[in-house]
């Protein structure tokens, strides 16, 4: 699919990816079915599931330290969202997610703590900008201070994790299961 650029396009043979998911936090049905779209023996193949296209994305999901803030980017067709987008061919969803953070936000892999060994979570966003497609989104966690200075470009800002903008529906149904995911990693 190409969509815009080259991208990890799925179904698909990403070994990279694949392997990124067996060092993924929270297995969950998303984080299954994109396994499944990842080793299916006729990855051709599209079953009811799949009727949209979709590809691989990486998500950086920044937190303060202490989970009660987290950075959104303000992005023309979703709204308020995490900093991420599309993986490229060549790239892994680690890569991605640090080459958006820093695109969108001025952060750097020096700025933030990445917390865990692997992806956290597998959340997905359905778009239909410029057409239907649905992005496969590989979170990664991690934390920085609210001190280091956001880029303006993309509207990067802190927000309190109880006072959410406005944004895709997966981010309300992810935030909680990260701050977890954090309090458990500082204890």
């Amino acid at each position: 699919m190409g969509f815009p650029h080259p991208t990890l396009d799925l179904p698909g043979d990403w070994p990279a990816v694949l392997s990124e998911l067996d060092h993924v936090q929270i297995a969950d049905d998303r984080s299954c079915e994109l396994r499944r779209l990842l080793v299916a023996p006729d990855r051709g193949a599209r079953n009811s599931l799949d009727t949209a296209p979709s590809h691989i994305c990486a998500t950086a999901w920044v937190l303060s330290p202490d989970g009660e803030h987290a950075i959104f980017v303000r992005h023309k067709t979703l709204g308020w969202s995490t900093p991420g987008g599309h993986v490229e061919v060549g790239e892994n969803t680690r890569q991605a997610a640090f080459r958006e953070l820093e695109e969108e936000t001025g952060l750097t892999r020096f700025d933030v703590r990445l917390i865990g060994d692997g992806p956290a979570v597998v959340h997905t966003t359905d778009t239909n900008n410029p057409r239907e497609h649905r992005h496969w989104n590989v979170g990664w966690l991690m934390t920085a201070d609210m001190d280091a200075p956001l880029s303006p470009v993309e509207g990067a800002r802190w927000f309190a994790c109880d006072q959410l903008p406005a944004g895709p529906p997966d981010i309300a149904e992810t935030l909680p299961i990260l701050r977890s995911l954090l309090e458990r990693t500082d204890s």
